[in-house]
This record gives C-alpha cells, sequence and structure tokens, in this order.
C-alpha cells in the first residue's frame, strides 16, 4: 500500500471541503474523483488501511444482469474503468506515491446464467437489449461444449440439507445458459482500494485510519452538515460529508438525524462466501468462467490457484441473517454453511469432493430495501450518501464514484436534485445516466430478485 504524509493513523481538529467516511473501494473512489476536481478531501476510516472492510470480501464480479435498464446501463458504462483500469488510476506527474503492490486487474470470463427461472431470463433480455449488451442464450449441449465438466441436470430449486428433496437425483431436464461474454472479475478487490487511495493521495486527500466518527455535526437550525466528530474528541470541519460506511451507513444516517427521511433505507445482513479446490482433473481457474445457478441459490467462479470462489444468491430458504451489532458479529466460516454451498457446488463440478478445511470470508452486506444501491444527496443539505452497495455493487465503484462527484459539485453549485435528477453522460459509453434511478426516495424496485442479483 502506498504512503505518504497524507495518509496517516491519528488525527487532530482540522478543516477540509469534504470529508469522506470510510475506505472502501467507494470510499476510496469517491475521495479519488472529488481531490481530481480540486476539492480538499479528509476520508475518516475505522479501519487500518484501505479495503479491509466488506470490500476485501468481495466477489467482485463483473456483470452486467440486472432487473433494470438504469442498472444495466451502470454495469455498462462501468465496465469501461475495469478494461482501461490502469489509465483510470494513472498517476499525475511528479506523484510522490507508486502502486507499489502493482494494479488490480479484470480477468475476463464471460459469464453464464442458468436458465432456471425463464421469466426472469426473459427480464434480463429485455434489459440487456435495451441497454446495448451483448448476450447470448446457449443451449444445454452448447454449455456443455465449452464447459464439459458442469452438470445441467435440474433439481427444482434450492433447499437444505436437512429437506429429503436435497439428495433427489436431477432430472432430465437440463439448463440451458443466457451468456454474457464481456463479463469476468477483479482478481484482487483490496488492491482495487488501495489503487484508488494511492491516486487519491497522488491529488492530495489526505487519510485517517483507526479512526472512527461519533458525531455529524450541523448548523444551529439543523438545516445542514458543518463536520464530523471523531472518538477521541477532535472535529473535521467541512461543508460536505459523504457517507460511504458500508454497513455501518445506517449507523451514521441515524447519527445525522435523518431516520425515517428515505423511502429506501438500508441494514447489514452477515454473509459468507467460500473458496474450494477444484475437481481434481479440471481447471477451472483456465476454463471456467462466471456460473450464477438459482436452481442450487449459488455462483461460482474461477479464482487464483485453480480454486472455487462460491457465493450465495440469497434463497428463501436459506434465511437472511441481519445484523445488530457489527463490532460484535462472527467473522468466521462457520461449517454449517460452508457443508450447506459446497454439497450444492458438488452437484455442478463433476467429481467435486468436499474439501474439509473451511475457507472463505465472513462479513456484512448493506442491503437496502430493494437490493439497489442509493447514491444521492439527503435531506440535510451538504450530505451525501453512498448506500446499499454491498453484495452486487462493487463492479460500480469506479463509475458511481464517479457520479457522486458530479452530484456533489453539481448539488453544491445549486442545482436542485430532487426536483430535476442529475443526467451524466457516461466516459465510456456515451449513454446518459439517470441519477434518480439510484435515489434515496425512488420506488422500491418491484421487480427485485430481492437478493444479491438486484
Amino acid at each position: 500500500m502506498a504512503q505518504s504524509d497524507n495518509s496517516k493513523t491519528g488525527s487532530g481538529s482540522q478543516t477540509a471541503d469534504v470529508v469522506v467516511i470510510g475506505a472502501g473501494v467507494f470510499g476510496c473512489g469517491v475521495a479519488f474523483e472529488l481531490s481530481k476536481r480540486g476539492l480538499d478531501v479528509i476520508v475518516v476510516e475505522m479501519l487500518s488501511a484501505p479495503g479491509l472492510g466488506s470490500t476485501s470480501s468481495s466477489g467482485a464480479i463483473v456483470r452486467f444482469n440486472y432487473s433494470t435498464v438504469d442498472g444495466v446501463r451502470l454495469a455498462w458504462e462501468g465496465n469501461g474503468y475495469w478494461e482501461n483500469f490502469a489509465d483510470h488510476v494513472k498517476l499525475p506527474p511528479g506523484a510522490t506515491v507508486t502502486h507499489e503492490n502493482g494494479l488490480a486487474k479484470k480477468i475476463s470470463t464471460g459469464l453464464c446464467f442458468l436458465r432456471h427461472d425463464n421469466e426472469l431470463c426473459d427480464l434480463y433480455e429485455q434489459t440487456l437489449t435495451a441497454a446495448g449488451v451483448p448476450y447470448q442464450n446457449l443451449t444445454p449441449n452448447e454449455v456443455l461444449e465449452r464447459f464439459p465438466f458442469i452438470g445441467l441436470g435440474t433439481y427444482g430449486g434450492p433447499c437444505l440439507p436437512d429437506d429429503d428433496r436435497f439428495w433427489d437425483e436431477p432430472t432430465s431436464a437440463y439448463l440451458g445458459a443466457l451468456s454474457t461474454p464481456d463479463a469476468g472479475y477483479i482478481n484482487d478487490p483490496q488492491l482495487v482500494a488501495q489503487n484508488l487511495h494511492t491516486a487519491a493521495i497522488a491529488h492530495g486527500a489526505r487519510f485517517l485510519f483507526t479512526t472512527r466518527v461519533d458525531e455529524i455535526t450541523t448548523s444551529p437550525d439543523q438545516s445542514r452538515v458543518v463536520g464530523v466528530g471523531l472518538v477521541g474528541g477532535s472535529t473535521i470541519s467541512a461543508p460536505i460529508v459523504v457517507n460511504v460506511g458500508g454497513p455501518w451507513s445506517s449507523n451514521l444516517v441515524e447519527m445525522a438525524g435523518l431516520t425515517d427521511t428515505m423511502n429506501i433505507t438500508t441494514r447489514p445482513m452477515r454473509h459468507e462466501a467460500h473458496i474450494t479446490p477444484s475437481s481434481p482433473g479440471v481447471d477451472f481457474e483456465r476454463d471456467g468462467t462466471i456460473f450464477t445457478d438459482l436452481d442450487q441459490g449459488i455462483y461460482f467462479r474461477p479464482t487464483a490457484g485453480n480454486n472455487v470462489f462460491i457465493g450465495s444468491t440469497d434463497p428463501e430458504c436459506d434465511g437472511h441473517e441481519w445484523v445488530d451489532d457489527l463490532d460484535a458479529m462472527n467473522r468466521e466460516v462457520t461449517q454449517p454453511i460452508w457443508e450447506r454451498q459446497t454439497m450444492r457446488l458438488a452437484k455442478r463440478i463433476d467429481n467435486f469432493g468436499i474439501p474439509h478445511q473451511r475457507k472463505g470470508l465472513a462479513e456484512a452486506y448493506d442491503v437496502s430495501t430493494d437490493w439497489g444501491p442509493i447514491y444521492d444527496r439527503t435531506d440535510l443539505d451538504g450530505f451525501f450518501c453512498v448506500m446499499g452497495t454491498s453484495g452486487n455493487q462493487f463492479k460500480n465503484a469506479c463509475v458511481a464514484s464517479h457520479l457522486m462527484a458530479e452530484l456533489v459539485v453539481a448539488v453544491t453549485n445549486g442545482h436542485d436534485h430532487d426536483a430535476n435528477s442529475l443526467k451524466v453522460t457516461g466516459i465510456h459509453t456515451g449513454v446518459e445516466l439517470n441519477m434518480g434511478a439510484f435515489g434515496r426516495n425512488r420506488e422500491v424496485n418491484a421487480k427485485s430478485t430481492g437478493s444479491v442479483m438486484g
């Protein structure tokens, strides 16, 4: 991780143009974009380095299948940043910091969304078509020609291992797939945060690590933000504060006195992801792709060392583990969830054996009412929010950071975003991106999957 005098632990009473709360991939991205625009930015992060929280536990999948056209357009624009990431985080001449750990990169694998739910696939075809994203429909035979080690039988939807149906043999009705060939994943999500952190420092941003915010300070009439208070008693005065607290973001909303002011709200949910060796004789790292399998309630992708990364699509039978105390949350992989997910994977990859040693990640997602993000201002002037991003928005970190910087500048200069939602032309696609689609007071997306799929 690059370090400089602008990246340190601890803080005194200071002033800035902007305080960004959180140094995950979004917090570092927002800091980078705002500092590029000439604003004096201080980032406050409770952990000891960038990207250590939910960012480091991300599946980091770059996909485009979303239930809304606006969601697809955003992800498609975001892909341009990953395809050109080295240029995006290129340091200015004379920079005193370097990307000493190298640069993160996109691994292009494509994605196969197994056609367990034809109605959802039809919706995705409509949104992908409207956004101009290439896709293909693959028959079961075409899937097997590309990935002969994959089992495509159907099991009647996900269930738990204590359900007798879990152990049934698959039916003879094989699953085809909706394929998006431009999809992929980022090889190191924490490194992305480090790269954005370094780029932000190169443009003058300051980072305060192991530092917690315990107060959002406001004007005497409580109409606008004037800064933050920190644990230990010091303060930062700033007319703009951006809440990028991830799973802690709803706590910051409450701290700002904004409870019940948003139609879309968020709360933290515990999630596990698992990493396991591929089957003997299957080079999944080289020959695999990203599979989304709603029939089993999982998604899985290649990862380094010929391993398989397994995540959950949040099927109803698994339940939701909402978190009241994030500091006390169990961040260890648990045996029951490990067994459930690896046994589900065993139904899809030939000759897959359940490993005895558990390996994976456990963190909290910042989940919104309809599993879509909030990129918006708030009713408190100067207080902005990047919320509801955990689980399905990592791919949009760069583009959403650009949008948020545009929003901060526009609103600060007098634009009434609530009356006339800001439209931003994408740098890579040239498509107009309507930020109102990601507003705090938008209508709940009735077509949402109610899961990480969005």
